[in-house]
């Protein structure tokens, strides 16, 4: 549902997407017995692995993700740099390490915690944040980003994520090896555009693109230019192959 808007333009495009139920936070079954650890930040990992290995069977791909997704796609593209031939991050969470304090709390402090992130008041909070266009922070958004925490053991995987300590992007970023595009949103108020040079800085291969009129959530607020500049990122990255 995160690229709800923006897949259909990509397939448009004649490119093949998929988009990842990441382990523990989607709407995929949560089989199994739970194990503790078993929705920590390389279980997470190790499940895009395994979705890669067994669906690309072993071809590179082009990676995106989006706020915190961007994290995970960090994290990975880091731990398996064959296996991605581009990434694309959207307002990415690149330079925060971990939950700080939070991944220290006793487990039924955390799960009110977790109660707190779920609740309507700030979910509404956050969908009102995520667009520079008020018109798009409707309640239909509200409830669409909210959906997921309503799955029975979204709780659960929700704290043991952040019990593990949660993703590190920051410490791995140096180790990226594949062409990266940086996407952002000109009025993002969640992750100040400021934050979207470091990239640039950091990584040797980075490219930024700045998409106007736009908030943190650019493949929901401007899809089509979210997908001309990423298929113009795909098309470069194809030719110079």
């Amino acid at each position: 549902l995160e690229f709800r808007r923006l897949l259909p333009r990509l397939a448009k495009g004649g490119h093949d997407t998929y988009a990842v139920d990441m382990l523990g936070w989607g709407f995929s079954e949560r089989l199994g017995q739970y194990v503790k650890g078993g929705f920590s930040a390389d279980a997470k990992r190790d499940a895009l692995y395994s979705f890669w290995r067994d669906e690309m069977q072993g071809e590179p791909v082009v990676l995106a993700g989006a706020s915190l997704g961007g994290a995970a796609a960090i994290e990975f593209a880091a731990a398996h740099p064959h296996a991605v031939a581009g990434m694309v991050l959207i307002d990415a969470q690149g330079f925060v390490d971990g939950v700080g304090m939070l991944s220290k709390l006793p487990d039924p402090l955390a799960r009110l915690g977790i109660q707190i992130l779920k609740s309507r008041p700030l979910r509404r909070m956050a969908n009102d944040m995520s667009y520079a266009d008020p018109r798009f922070a409707t309640e239909d958004a509200m409830r669409i980003g909210r959906l997921h925490t309503l799955r029975d053991t979204w709780e659960t995987a929700a704290v043991d994520f952040m019990l593990s300590g949660g993703f590190a992007p920051a410490s791995k970023i140096s180790r990226v090896q594949c062409p990266v595009q940086v996407l952002w949103g000109r009025d993002d108020k969640i992750l100040e555009p400021e934050k979207a040079g470091r990239f640039v800085e950091e990584l040797e291969k980075c490219q930024l693109d700045w998409i106007e009129q736009c908030g943190h959530v650019p493949h929901l607020e401007q899809p089509d230019e979210t997908s001309r500049l990423i298929s113009k990122f795909v098309y470069d990255l194809a030719e110079s192959a």
